[in-house]
């Protein structure tokens, strides 16, 4: 167990990345301190009103990083990587190599394949996950329990409607690399939506399945997906429809699973919860007129998210790293090519016009299936 600080690198200072600076800076994440930085765009920190500690190491890209590294200028224990998704494979595995441990933005990166690769790359016992910083939200974590505690039965069907990631032009054609195929890698379901699919999956279960379809450039002047509709199928028979867009307005966060003995409904304004008084089999099979109905109690409870999310996975990442678990963080490294091979089967069926099955990992249908996605996403270039 480490006594000292972990010495710990922000890998991309944008958006995020100055976030989770700011946070090792201040002290937020106990025994674990900053000790560099790359690739620091002073607009944003001066949009922040953040400022970097006086004598902080600064680098211009990640390979200067790692060259210091190498060369004894620089001691390291882990890195947190905040750079554009198509960069993340590169930068972790380099991390990696040199023993250092990971926390990684999402996505793990634009393909499934990239996501495997960077799981198969990582020594044993080395501390490498994922900020999916939504699996902190005492809500979310609720409502898994209680789908996976069974108390409701097996989950018949989901809904999930989340076009309350409204976007304007300016978002767009305010960076360099948001809303292409080359940078971006994709739109709204690589950009805004890993934390949705992440949280379906994690809650109930990878999808068999998928139909889809993605509109590119239906609201915005780009060319990559603004608006998605994906019909889903579960292996136990659950069917479900994700819908997300960012050019609808006010739009709506409403995820809806219907099991065999109630109903969750989770909204921005609250979750309810209703619980049948007998199970609906029995009300199915009994003899009536018909129209007999089971009768519910509902419960209704706050939507509770977690304001310090961010700080709450750092935390968690430094905890796994003094304890030497890996699988004790929120989101492991084998938890990334989740996400990614529901979105990458949603793009395969929109592109090709047929369904699509999401193949278990590590088998030869898993393998076609990153070769088939691969080809069809170079098209887009």
């Amino acid at each position: 167990m480490k006594k000292d600080a972990i010495r710990t690198a922000v890998i991309g200072m944008g958006n995020m990345g100055s976030q989770y600076a700011a946070l090792l800076a201040a002290g937020a994440v106990p025994g674990m301190a900053l000790a560099a930085v790359t690739r620091v765009r002073p607009e944003t920190l001066a949009a922040r009103g953040l400022a970097l500690p006086a004598g902080l190491p600064v680098y211009q890209t990640a390979e200067e990083l790692f060259a210091a590294v190498d060369g004894g200028a620089l001691g390291l224990d882990a890195v947190v990587i905040a750079t554009p998704h198509r960069l993340h494979e590169e930068q972790a595995v380099a991390a990696m190599e040199r023993g250092l441990c990971v926390l990684c933005d999402k996505p793990a990166g634009i393909t499934s394949a990239a996501a495997r690769r960077m799981e198969q790359a990582r020594p044993a016992g080395l501390v490498c996950g994922y900020i999916f910083q939504q699996r902190t939200f005492p809500s979310y974590r609720a409502i898994r329990q209680l789908v996976h505690s069974g108390e409701l039965g097996r989950v018949k069907r989901v809904s999930w409607t989340v076009t309350d990631w409204y976007r304007s032009n300016a978002y767009y054609a305010g960076s360099g690399w948001r809303g292409s195929w080359q940078k971006d890698g994709g739109g709204t379901l690589l950009n805004q939506c890993p934390h949705n699919l992440d949280m379906l999956q994690w809650i109930c279960g990878m999808p068999a399945r998928t139909r889809a379809f993605c509109h590119n450039g239906k609201y915005h002047p780009i060319p990559v997906e603004d608006e998605v509709t994906a019909y889903l199928e579960w292996p136990g028979g659950a069917t479900g429809v994700f819908v997300a867009s960012t050019g609808e307005a006010p739009g709506v966060n409403r995820l809806e699973i219907a099991l065999d003995d109630g109903l969750i409904l989770c909204e921005p304004e609250g979750v309810r919860i209703a619980r049948l008084d007998r199970p609906e089999r029995e009300y199915r099979s009994a003899p009536g007129t018909g129209f007999e109905k089971p009768a519910a109690r509902w419960q209704t409870l706050p939507m509770e998210k977690d304001p310090d999310a961010y700080a709450a996975v750092l935390r968690n990442f430094a905890a796994c790293i003094r304890a030497g678990d890996p699988d004790g963080l929120l989101a492991p490294w084998a938890e990334g090519r989740k996400s990614l091979t529901i979105s990458n089967a949603v793009y395969l069926s929109s592109w090709t016009g047929r369904t699509v099955e999401l193949p278990a990992p590590d088998t030869p249908a898993e393998r076609a299936f990153e070769a088939a996605f691969e080809a069809e996403w170079r098209k887009q270039l």
